[in-house]
């Protein structure tokens, strides 16, 4: 019960980082303004995800053997990428509809909700012992 604590306390650190790039990323891209706001942001939940994916590795399982690293990484992509990808923007998009907040502001409570689902999904799937 308390490794479980561990692990979740650390998934939730490198989240919380991970989303810290996330959205400075999203800024720096909607400040340059050639990107239409789901675009920027898809484009900076792939470069959190990357992130993740490496603090993951050597933090928050780091006890999972090196040489199925790249299949955990395709894993990770294709699923957890996937998931994180379709909850920002369909979470995104649908708080900046109900409550008129810009797309920043909808990100950070989209992500928020987002995360338990996240957590059990990377644990069971991507990073299964």
């Amino acid at each position: 019960m308390l490794q479980a604590f561990g692990r979740w306390f650390r998934f939730n650190l490198v989240g919380i980082l991970g989303f810290l790039v996330q959205m400075v990323t999203l800024v720096l891209l909607l400040g340059l303004a050639v990107l239409p706001d789901l675009a920027a942001l898809a484009l900076a939940v792939f470069v959190a995800l990357s992130h993740n994916f490496l603090w993951h590795e050597r933090v928050t399982w780091p006890d999972r053997p090196p040489e199925e690293r790249l299949a955990r990484f395709a894993r990770f992509q294709l699923s957890s990428g996937s998931l994180s990808l379709l909850s920002n923007l369909g979470l995104t998009k649908a708080v900046m509809l109900l409550t008129g907040m810009p797309v920043v502001a909808s990100n950070v409570l989209a992500v928020a909700s987002a995360s338990f689902l996240n957590f059990a999904f990377n644990d069971r799937v991507v990073f299964r012992a």
